[in-house]
């Protein structure tokens, strides 16, 4: 005679149940949240139902209980590992890992940006912070230009036009330009990221405003005949070598080998106390004069400046 061991049927049931249930979520799209919180209770539920009906279908004078604890583990185990899979499936999860190894980094050239300006426009400003290495070369031409490349996982989407990564607009004599931050995605186990090396074109006789691109910057004016503003920068270098009459002013900015070149500044240390490092924290206010210094070029509350100027 066989004997019924409680947990064998409940649990064979609980496994069918299961199954269909995670099939239908998968083509109904159920929230599986749900049975993931329901899963332990519901083994329980059909458990104490074998209970009863056994002890009901017995005919034992005082019915003795032989559990199948192996199979009720076992199940209870396989179950939750299974709804945990769908939910890490239904989630994204696993096809976030998918893309991570299918990953690869890509070097692609951006749109180029190309405005012919007209003499009405005295001033063109440039803020924003999607750039990562942004390089500014002074014209002789009356036309502003952007163009250069940018670095991405293959994950994300290529920037397919212009207004992907800039905004221009025109607003009495000020030629607005802004740079849009590419989106991204940043976790524990998963990172994307976009990195753009630009150029821009700027004619040398038209005031240029750099505005908090919290980027790496490289400038040279080639002969300005204007004056140009930067602020908020990372690290700086500019390249007066191929002009002359312009005095370079710096404020709350460290310059790099300044006490070398014909600087004349004040020194502004940051407060400190006898706990914290002893590395070189000293911000400047001064000013750089090559020739008649007829124009100006101002840098603002940047990481640090190197100041190119071969005598």
């Amino acid at each position: 005679m066989r004997t019924w061991r409680v947990g064998t049927f409940s649990m064979g049931l609980s496994l069918l149940l299961l199954g269909v249930f995670l099939l239908l979520s998968q083509i109904l799209e159920w929230d599986i949240t749900t049975a993931l919180k329901l899963w332990w209770p519901v083994i329980l539920v059909v458990l104490g139902l074998e209970i009863l009906l056994y002890l009901f279908l017995s005919k034992q004078e005082k019915p003795y209980l032989n559990f199948d604890i192996f199979s009720i583990l076992i199940v209870g185990i396989l179950g939750t590992a299974g709804i945990l899979m769908v939910f890490l499936q239904t989630s994204g999860f696993i096809d976030l890992i998918q893309d991570e190894i299918k990953k690869e980094e890509r070097t692609l050239d951006l749109p180029a940006y190309e405005q012919n300006i007209s003499n009405d426009i005295n001033r063109v400003v440039v803020e924003g912070d999607g750039i990562g290495q942004l390089k500014v070369d002074g014209t002789n031409e009356r036309n502003v230009s952007l163009f250069g490349t940018y670095r991405q996982d293959s994950s994300l989407e290529k920037i397919a036009k212009l207004e992907d990564y800039v905004t221009t607009s025109h607003k009495g004599d000020t030629l607005y330009i802004r740079v849009k931050e590419r989106p991204y995605q940043t976790s524990t186990f998963y990172s994307d990221y976009s990195n753009m090396d630009a150029t821009l074109l700027v004619p040398t006789d038209v005031q240029l405003e750099i505005i908090n691109l919290n980027s790496n910057l490289s400038i040279n004016p080639r002969g300005l005949k204007s004056d140009w503003k930067v602020s908020g920068a990372g690290e700086l270098d500019i390249d007066i070598q191929e002009t002359n009459n312009v005095m370079v002013s710096v404020e709350n900015t460290q310059v790099e080998n300044g006490e070398n070149q014909n600087w004349s500044f004040v020194k502004e240390a940051e407060d400190t106390d006898e706990y914290e490092s002893t590395e070189d924290d000293t911000t400047y206010n001064g000013n750089y004069k090559k020739g008649k210094a007829d124009h100006h070029i101002y840098v603002f509350n940047s990481a640090l400046l190197q100041l190119n100027d071969k005598k």
